[in-house]
């Protein structure tokens, strides 16, 4: 008798493991799911990056990588390049399916790197508006590192762009 319980709950748990497995998504690391949130020294396969600003003579120490949508709905991966002391040296763009990003976008890219907090375009409120709700809702200046303040605040400001 127990025995027969005992290869029951052993069923029953093998049972439930495997449809548990089942169920659990199949992420790839190179979609742009995956890349809703910055990944470190990631980016995916087989996308072309196009320059928006450089600092000359830097060495290149690591990168992070995010995708977003601008207000026009058009998807496109931005990255951040930094040197050893954690200061942003370039960025860089690529677009969903290599087609041509917005050029008030691809602008409004190019204000990041050089520290400008005025965003052009957006609709239901100001840029600075957008920005300092992103920052609130964030988090943004309670990270840990000045990096992570960084990084959080560059989110806002891609999505606001």
């Amino acid at each position: 008798m127990k025995n027969k319980i005992l290869i029951q709950l052993f069923l029953l748990l093998f049972t439930f493991t495997i449809t548990k497995a089942n169920v659990i998504p199949n992420i790839n690391p190179h979609d742009k799911e995956y890349f809703r949130s910055f990944k470190k020294n990631e980016q995916p396969e087989n996308k072309k990056f196009n320059i928006i600003n450089e600092c000359a003579n830097k060495n290149a120490a690591f990168y992070y990588v995010i995708h977003k949508e601008n207000s026009l709905g058009e998807g496109f991966y931005f990255k951040i390049v930094f040197d050893k002391n954690e200061k942003p040296i370039a960025t860089y763009y690529a677009t969903e399916n290599d087609k041509t990003l917005n050029i008030s976008t691809v602008e409004n890219l190019k204000k990041i790197l050089g520290g400008q907090s005025e965003l052009s375009n957006s609709l239901e409120q100001t840029p600075a508006e957008c920005v300092i709700k992103c920052h609130r809702t964030n988090g943004c200046y309670g990270k840990e590192t000045t990096l992570g303040v960084f990084l959080c605040s560059a989110d806002c400001q891609v999505s606001c762009a």
